[in-house]
């Protein structure tokens, strides 16, 4: 079995799923490109539909541990959002490699669900207005999955995706051709049990035609059966009581020859 490729636009895609109630958006910058000019930038960000209780939750997707570990910015992000989380493949990252406040979330990329490893600290902050502006007015609807950073993350999906599919075409191709293989077999058993049956009907047709013609007529059933071995029988028995008279009428005649040649001789 192939090895299960992680990928940041599938772990997306999962958060996604798991905010299909709320207005969810990645790659969010914390504000118009013309405002400043280096942004911050959360891989995803969800905003709970609520006025009263307004939650926006913001995550940062690793794939790799040294992307974790050399990653000095991420404590940015802090002030974007209520809440923040890392969001990895299961025991990329560990609780204790974090602070008690950021959460946990752990990818299954064999089975693309979720599990919450440790929930995130819910922080009283203030939104800057800048990020806001920026979601109304340059992310107004929900992303659609494919979720991709940039165009290398885009090709390198294509290139896996590509890849899987040939995997799967070819499995498919084997399982085809094994169960081709197996229709075969029982096709060519089928027809060797029918060519066994019209052998049996061919003796058999000839058998009761045999019946017929010495005059053993019946239903062709057990009683039938009986009768036409009694017949064969008695016919063994007469063919060898004819052999016999047959042996003794070439005696008679040898020893009536042998007496007439003496007759003359005298």
């Amino acid at each position: 079995m192939p090895k299960v490729v992680v990928r940041a636009d599938l772990i997306k895609k999962a958060l996604a799923d798991r905010h299909k109630d709320d207005f969810y958006m990645t790659e969010v910058k914390d504000g118009p490109s013309q405002s400043v000019q280096h942004h911050l930038k959360l891989d995803a960000l969800a905003v709970r539909k609520s006025w009263s209780k307004p939650l926006l939750s913001g995550y940062e997707i690793k794939v790799s541990r040294s992307d974790f570990l050399r990653d000095n910015k991420w404590m940015g992000y802090l002030p974007l959002c209520h809440e923040f989380s890392f969001v990895c493949p299961t025991g990329l990252i560990k609780p204790e490699e974090l602070p008690e406040q950021v959460g946990l979330i752990y990818y299954n990329p064999e089975k693309g669900t979720l599990q919450t490893k440790r929930k995130a600290v819910y922080r009283l902050v203030e939104i800057p207005a800048n990020m806001l502006m920026y979601i109304i007015m340059n992310r107004l609807n929900n992303d659609r999955h494919p979720f991709f950073s940039d165009q290398r993350e885009r090709i390198e999906a294509y290139v896996l995706d590509k890849g899987d599919r040939y995997h799967l075409s070819v499995t498919y191709k084997h399982k085809i051709s094994a169960r081709l293989d197996e229709l075969e077999k029982e096709a060519s058993d089928i027809r060797r049990k029918y060519e066994r049956f019209d052998q049996t009907q061919s003796v058999y047709d000839r058998l009761k035609d045999l019946a017929n013609r010495i005059g053993c007529h019946g239903w062709f059933g057990d009683k039938w059966v009986d009768e036409l071995e009694q017949m064969l029988l008695a016919s063994a028995v007469s063919k060898e009581i004819q052999s016999a008279v047959e042996s003794v009428e070439r005696s008679a005649m040898q020893l009536r020859k042998a007496v007439g040649a003496k007759a003359v001789e005298v």
